[in-house]
């Protein structure tokens, strides 16, 4: 028996074991379907045969296969290597690469080498510099890419990417390894240039979520929150009444500084967040496939007024307005009942001394079916293809076949074991796990910047103004003359 082989059983041994301790079941098209408006409806665990990649065997004689990965966010933040295991070393989630690797190399015959730019590339431009300068020397430099969404966004416009789903041999895209919602919400014309699903953990890391003091909860006699998201009941105007109740100048300095107590903690991203949990967004696309204008509607606003009216209350809402650099000790400090950032941030609180539980963002009201999460674009990464391949049919082959291997692996361990195994401390923020997970909306007019007003709903924000009007008023022929660009780029 090889060595490689030998160490890939024993992967594969400690994996199952790890993984068979957690749930199997995750947030999928169908769980997020027509009963979606019931919240506390949980998908149960259920048993079915495991699925395989419809992908010929195929020997490619030790090739290097070269994964270029750029994207905002660094392992140094998120603490994730996508492609890179190089031994096992008891950690569930780097086991599982380990394990996902090896069983692909073994497959194919060849050797998975990450050409690691994470956390430096996402909104310079460089990563795609790397593209642009492979396709135009026509070096084949790069087999498979993950790419920061910003520049992945560029290189589609720019034809420098494949075409998914007709350009890319053996890629399935109906199935359940690639993200469903993801692939409805980035096609432009039916056509998808960047994907995702679970061969990727990044845009999980990225997803908008509230975090909240148990403590805190129980001190005020407040209402439980887990208990209204799973009766629909968790609102806007709930969110904001009970964020408005607690706030302490407990130093006694007649000021509301760092040192005192808040109802609320405010990552500037959490105004476009709300325009996601409403249901709303920056653009939609239509039934032709064609990109629209769908920022500026009556329950946009009202979400976004009823949200500033608690964001720029300095006495209620700490925000990166007053510094950055506290309010992640703030809220471990017990200072803070709620927290609003990514799920990337639940992994910082992992030693923190006070229980805490997850939320997703609230509902604009009652009558609205299913609660909505933002997937931030600039710390996500998407997986595409370059124009330019050594082989087309050997990179589409190994991402199939390590996009389904993955779903076995590499998902299991992010999701039961680190998340709702050795971080998260309540069956209750498990449940809320898999309904952030499961509603997540990937909004095309953040995406390509159409009217800047992804960056123009900030400048309210720190400016504390109100005036939506004049702003997109501002900035809407400029945004009418990029979406007509892009759909003649992508449906003309």
């Amino acid at each position: 028996m090889s060595a490689a082989l030998s160490a890939l059983l024993a992967a594969l041994v400690i994996l199952s074991a790890l993984v068979s301790c957690g749930r199997e079941s995750r947030p999928t098209a169908e769980s997020t379907g027509d009963n979606a408006g019931d919240s506390s409806a949980v998908t149960e665990p259920v048993e079915t045969a495991r699925l395989t990649a419809d992908v010929p065997a195929a020997d490619y004689n030790g090739y290097t296969f070269k994964i270029l990965t750029c994207g905002n966010w660094g392992a140094d933040w998120t603490e994730i290597y996508e492609f890179t295991a190089d031994e096992l070393n008891g950690e569930a989630l780097n086991d599982a690469v380990y394990a996902r690797n090896m069983a692909i190399e073994e497959r194919f015959n060849i050797d998975i080498n990450e050409l690691h730019h994470m956390g430096t590339t996402g909104a310079t431009g460089k990563g795609k510099d790397f593209i642009q300068r492979s396709v135009a020397a026509g070096d084949n430099a790069y087999d498979l890419v993950l790419m920061g969404t910003y520049d992945a966004a560029d290189l589609a416009a720019g034809g420098y990417l494949l075409e998914m789903n007709t350009e890319v041999p053996h890629i399935d895209l109906t199935k359940p390894w690639w993200d469903q919602k993801a692939l409805v919400d980035l096609a432009l014309g039916g056509r998808n240039y960047y994907i995702t699903g679970d061969i990727t953990m990044i845009d999980n890391e990225c997803t908008f979520c509230l975090l909240f003091n148990k403590r805190l909860i129980e001190d005020y006699g407040l209402d439980d929150p887990y208990k209204h998201v799973l009766e629909g009941s968790w609102t806007i105007d709930e969110f904001v009444g009970m964020a408005s109740g607690i706030s302490v100048d407990v130093d006694g300095d007649g000021e509301f500084t760092d040192a005192d107590k808040y109802g609320y903690c405010i990552w500037h991203e959490a105004m476009r967040g709300m325009v996601s949990a409403c249901g709303g967004r920056f653009c939609s696309v239509n039934s032709d496939g064609e990109l629209e204008l769908t920022f500026n509607t009556e329950r946009n606003i009202n979400m976004l007024t009823k949200f500033m009216a608690l964001a720029y209350d300095r006495t209620t809402s700490y925000s990166i307005y007053h510094s950055p650099d506290s309010i992640e000790k703030m809220f471990a400090n017990d200072q803070v009942l709620f927290y609003s950032r990514y799920l990337c941030i639940i992994k910082k609180y992992r030693n923190m001394e006070t229980d805490f539980g997850i939320l997703p963002y609230p509902k604009y009201d009652e009558i609205q079916d299913d609660y909505y999460s933002s997937v931030s674009p600039y710390g996500c990464s998407f997986i595409c293809m370059p124009t330019v391949l050594e082989d087309a049919d050997m990179s589409g082959a190994v991402l199939e076949s390590m996009a389904c291997e993955s779903m076995y692996t590499v998902t299991g361990a992010y999701y039961d074991i680190t998340l709702q195994g050795k971080i998260l401390r309540d069956e209750e923020s498990s449940e809320m796990l898999d309904i952030i997970l499961g509603s997540r909306i990937f909004d095309l007019g953040w995406i390509y910047g159409v009217g800047n007003y992804h960056t123009e709903l900030l400048k309210l924000f720190y400016n504390s103004s109100y005036d939506f009007a004049s702003m997109y008023q501002k900035n809407e022929a400029a945004a009418l003359a990029k979406i007509a660009e892009i759909n003649e780029t992508f449906t003309g």
